[in-house]
């Protein structure tokens, strides 16, 4: 049984904008110790109490107090490390998890959410640490530099990279893996064809994530816009990169910066305008852009999707029904979705990009996909 004290020797400060496995890596790198080992020395200490996963979400009142005590830190500072503190309106399955991660990994990899980073944040920061709004799926940009998140190292593909230790007093930027200066990172200048487009719709999302309505689509109502994210997120991750045979030597799939882009672009497609001629232009798009991905859905995924588009802004949900009857027209008496012919075929990144104008696949930037749990 591992042995503690009842209070640690030390026990670095809470940054605001930082959660709660960021400051617990943190503190168990000031102790010399793993993660693990801190989280085992608390337990023979206070008995066992972070039970669910992810432990960043939701902390059991026990837990906020055990830790207050063990690592002399007031309960408020230790609940607002909490992310279902920092997001109420936030749905826990689109935060970000590691995959395929050791059971006895030192660093609790399985029982904690996963982060993407900002080099340009790293660059500034004075002691290293994790923002908070680097572990949510539907964000992909960093909210300081407007810059794209990268998902983990961009040469060693490290889910992990970041000590989250201070070394010789002064930061730590290097990748604990291969030793990557991630302060660097593989930070693009040039503009991103659609980038504007992804900026817009994540400031809406992030409104939407604090309960403020995005006020893109008129009167639509921040719940109603989150649900409308929130399924197309997981829906098109599975559909776009699913293959039943699993992927070939030197695919590349749609990365979360691909799907941002697509569910950005329904968003903006969808924003009302006094101008005639604009909305008549806006709606034939939004029937080829929505017919396109009817073309790549499952038809057992369909009644779903139509279930919940009913909590959808209406504008989306217009759109939405103009394309599946269109589709349903064009294809009577054959399902409006995927045809059963083509479900193991493998979808053509070509095909998506051409219509929604997606940035041929950047080598070296690691990206992975959001969680598939829902639709």
């Amino acid at each position: 049984m591992a042995i503690a004290p009842k209070q640690l020797p030390f026990a670095p400060r809470p940054i605001p904008t930082e959660w709660f496995s960021s400051w617990l890596l943190r503190v168990a790198a000031a102790n010399l110790v793993s993660l693990r080992e801190l989280l085992a020395g608390l337990e023979a200490r206070y008995g066992r109490m972070l039970t669910d996963a992810p432990i960043d979400y939701s902390l059991p009142q026990a837990a906020i107090v055990a830790l207050s005590r063990f690592c002399r830190v007031a309960p408020d500072d230790m609940r607002a490390l909490d992310l279902r503190q920092r997001v109420p309106y936030l749905n826990p399955a689109l935060l970000l998890r590691f995959q395929n991660a050791d059971l006895l990994c030192p660093r609790y990899s399985l029982h904690r959410v996963r982060y993407a980073l900002c080099p340009l944040c790293i660059a500034e920061q004075q002691e290293i640490h994790v923002r908070w709004d680097w572990s949510i799926a539907g964000l992909i940009g960093c909210a300081v530099h407007r810059t794209p998140l990268l998902d983990g190292c961009p040469v060693c593909r490290e889910p992990d990279p970041l000590t989250l230790a201070n070394s010789q007093r002064s930061p730590n930027s290097l990748c604990r893996s291969g030793g990557t200066h991630l302060s660097l990172g593989t930070h693009d200048s040039t503009t991103v064809p659609g980038e504007s487009d992804i900026h817009a719709g994540e400031d809406a999302y992030r409104a939407a994530l604090s309960g403020v309505a995005p006020g893109l689509l008129g009167k639509a109502t921040d719940r109603a816009f989150r649900q409308f994210v929130e399924d197309m997120l997981p829906v098109l991750t599975h559909c776009l990169n699913f293959h039943s045979a699993g992927p070939p030597p030197g695919a590349m799939p749609f990365s979360r910066q691909d799907i941002q882009q697509i569910v950005a672009a329904l968003i903006l497609n969808a924003v009302p305008s006094p101008d005639q001629s604009k909305r008549n232009k806006r709606y034939a798009r939004g029937l080829h852009l929505w017919a396109t991905l009817l073309k790549v859905i499952p038809p057992h995924r369909g009644p779903a999707i139509q279930q919940s588009s009913l909590r959808w802004p209406i504008a989306l949900r217009r759109r939405f029904v103009s394309a599946l009857h269109h589709r349903t027209q064009k294809r009577w008496p054959y399902t409006p979705y995927r045809a059963a012919k083509d479900l193991d075929r493998r979808i053509e990144r070509s095909e998506i990009a051409a219509v929604y104008g997606l940035r041929p696949p950047v080598q070296g930037r690691f990206q992975t996909s959001p969680p598939v749990t829902r639709l």
